[in-house]
C-alpha cells in the first residue's frame, strides 16, 4: 500500500511483485534525478549514451549505431542532426564505405562529454548511495544476469558489441522511445 498525493491508499499488490514493473519504476526514478543533477547541461540519458558510444567507436556507421541501440536509422538520423546543430557530433562519409555515414564526437563534443561524464558520475553515486559497494556490485551483476550477459560474455562491452554489428541487444526496444523523451 502506498499514498498518492492525494493521500488517498494506492494497492499495489500483484505490481510489487512484477519484475517489468519494478524495473519501469527503476528506471523512471532514474531518469528523474538524471534530469536533476545533470538535465541542466542540456542532454538526455539516451543522448548521453549515444555520445558515449560514439566515443568509444569513432567512426561508427549511422546503421550499425542504429542497431545497437534499437532505433530506426531515419530516428536516428534526427538525433543526430540535433547533436551535430549542437556541435557535440561531426558526421562524415566513411571510409570503408562510401554510402554511408561514420560519426565522431567533435572538440566540442568531447569536452562537453567530460563535463557531463562528471556529472553523471555524481547521478550514479548519489542515485546508489544507499547500497553498499558490495550491493552495487551485485546489483549490477543480477542486471547484467537478467539481460542474458552469460559467465561466459563476462563484460556487458562484449554483449553489447555483438548488437553493434547483428542485432538490437536484448530489451533494447524500449530505449528508443525513452533517447527521444527522457
Amino acid at each position: 500500500m502506498n499514498k498518492n498525493t492525494t493521500g488517498q491508499v494506492v494497492d499495489f499488490t500483484t505490481l510489487g511483485e512484477l519484475i517489468g514493473f519494478q524495473l519501469r519504476q527503476a528506471q523512471l526514478q532514474v531518469f528523474n534525478h538524471f534530469r536533476k543533477t545533470v538535465g541542466a547541461t542540456g542532454i538526455t540519458p539516451g543522448q548521453a549514451g549515444i555520445l558515449i558510444l560514439i566515443r568509444n567507436n569513432p567512426d561508427i556507421s549511422q546503421a550499425a549505431l542504429a542497431r545497437a541501440i534499437g532505433v530506426e536509422r531515419a530516428t536516428l538520423g534526427q538525433i543526430i542532426s540535433d547533436m551535430e546543430a549542437k556541435s557535440w557530433v561531426e558526421r562524415h562519409p566513411s571510409r570503408s564505405d562510401r554510402r554511408s555515414y561514420a560519426l565522431t564526437l567533435s572538440s566540442s563534443g568531447k569536452a562537453f562529454l567530460e563535463k557531463v561524464l562528471e556529472k553523471i558520475s555524481f547521478h550514479e553515486q548519489d542515485m546508489t548511495a544507499h547500497l553498499s559497494t558490495e550491493e552495487r556490485r551485485e546489483f549490477l551483476r543480477l542486471l547484467l544476469k537478467f539481460l542474458g550477459v552469460d559467465s561466459e560474455a563476462k563484460t556487458l562491452d562484449s554483449y553489447y558489441r555483438s548488437g553493434l554489428d547483428s542485432q538490437t541487444p536484448a530489451g533494447m526496444e524500449s530505449y528508443a522511445n525513452d533517447i527521444q523523451t527522457a
